[in-house]
């Protein structure tokens, strides 16, 4: 993909940052409003590897900011962190992966440059795609890195 977003719409992130909020989840769900509502969805299993997810890692971690507001010419959209299931905690197991250990790097990436712009434009959200909807599935994919193994792979539900 070679769009990228405005420097106003960024508002101080990288865009591997902020293309995270609100895309879709990986077997875990907001059970509320707020940002800690986070739930593993029933059986779920760890979104690196085959064990049983026993935790929910945000992506991007909270503390790169708890919401991001996309302001567009179609509104503006308060984003929260996607979700992932994964075993372990922050420090152990893939959970740790993501955080101590950076092992693991996910971002999220378009299929393409049209659909990048209409996100970043608010008109997907703005004609009835919910932020976190698995229909963006349909339009890209979270790819995840494994920096130990040298490995890449994509995760479409």
């Amino acid at each position: 993909m070679t769009y990228t977003p405005t420097t106003q719409q960024l508002r101080g992130l990288p865009v591997e940052v902020a293309e995270c909020y609100g895309k879709p989840h990986i077997r875990a769900h907001y059970d509320g409003a707020g940002v800690k509502s986070h739930k593993l969805d029933e059986g779920a299993t760890c979104a690196t590897c085959p064990r049983l997810a026993t935790n929910v890692h945000h992506c991007p971690p909270i503390s790169k900011g708890k919401t991001f507001l996309l302001r567009s010419e179609w509104g503006a959209f308060d984003l929260k962190p996607a979700l992932f299931a994964l075993c372990g905690s922050g420090t152990t197991g893939c959970h740790n992966g993501f955080h101590g250990g950076a092992r693991f790097k996910a971002v999220w990436v378009w299929d393409t440059d049209e659909f990048a712009k209409r996100w970043w434009s608010g008109w997907l959200l703005s004609h009835g795609i919910e932020p976190h909807s698995e229909q963006l599935y349909d339009m890209g994919s979270w790819k995840i890195t494994d920096r130990i193994l040298g490995s890449r792979f994509e995760v479409r539900l």
